[in-house]
């Protein structure tokens, strides 16, 4: 027998597609996320760059405007020390002030208190002499050694001491005229107190006119002789203005008066 061999791939035609497989299919790569990388970098950058030239621009303008504030301020403490100034010289003149209306605020015009006595004598007692004791002067105070610190005050001098001396008919009449000047407002009650009072001869002359003989003898009846010491009130004079216009001291009573309408002197 015969056999046939038949060999099909000698007559097959070789093709491209047949010899790979079927075709494949080839994707480029896009260049589009480059370009956004490099986009986002330069946008980064810029922006970078931006922030640093605002940031340079701030910190100049802040610079400014601190050399603008410290001129302002170099100013007003220029300002503030002439106000300190002021304000120092406004004290020493309010202190200048108060002690004028200090001065004015202890003085007790004479011609007030003698007045004032005056209308207090009762009848039967008689005022030979009304004398002032002056108190030692007080230390002066002692200035600071810093020119800028106020100045102390000065310390207030004690009152001074009188004492009135005369006769009286009676030891009644002695003590009517003690408590009266007790109520008086330019002295001070719980100092004015009695201090002698004792019968003694009328010191009283008696004298005839005429022709009249010389034998005659009169008989004087005695008197009491007294001493009354008291001190001035410590009451300001500022407040004693109506006794002071009472007893027609007007001038310092004007004088208070126009240190009040200035506010120097407090109502």
């Amino acid at each position: 027998m015969y056999s046939l061999d038949i060999n099909f791939l000698s007559d097959r035609t070789e093709r491209p597609s047949e010899r790979f497989g079927p075709p494949s299919n080839v994707v480029q790569e896009s260049p589009r996320p480059l370009y956004l990388g490099v986009a986002v970098g330069v946008f980064l950058l810029g922006a970078s760059v931006g922030l640093w030239l605002l940031l340079q621009n701030r910190n100049a303008e802040l610079v400014r405007q601190q050399a603008a504030l410290d001129s302002q301020l170099a100013e007003a403490n220029a300002q503030l020390s002439q106000i300190d100034a002021i304000n120092t010289e406004i004290a020493q003149i309010d202190q200048q002030n108060q002690a004028l209306a200090t001065v004015f605020d202890r003085i007790k015009p004479w011609s007030a208190i003698l007045q004032d006595l005056r209308d207090r004598v009762p009848p039967g007692v008689q005022v030979n002499q009304i004398a002032q004791e002056e108190p030692p002067p007080a230390a002066a105070p002692v200035a600071p050694e810093d020119p800028s610190q106020p100045a102390p005050a000065a310390p207030e001098p004690p009152p001074s001491t009188i004492q009135i001396t005369g006769n009286a008919r009676s030891f009644n009449d002695v003590n009517d005229f003690l408590l009266v000047l007790q109520r008086s407002p330019f002295l001070d009650a719980q100092e004015t107190r009695l201090v002698t009072a004792e019968l003694v001869d009328n010191p009283a002359d008696v004298e005839f006119s005429g022709e009249t003989s010389g034998n005659i003898e009169v008989d004087l009846p005695q008197v009491v002789a007294y001493t009354i010491s008291s001190q001035l009130t410590p009451i300001p004079a500022s407040q004693l203005l109506q006794d002071l216009e009472r007893t027609l001291s007007v001038g310092l009573a004007t004088r208070i008066q126009a240190l009040r309408d200035r506010g120097v002197l407090q109502q």
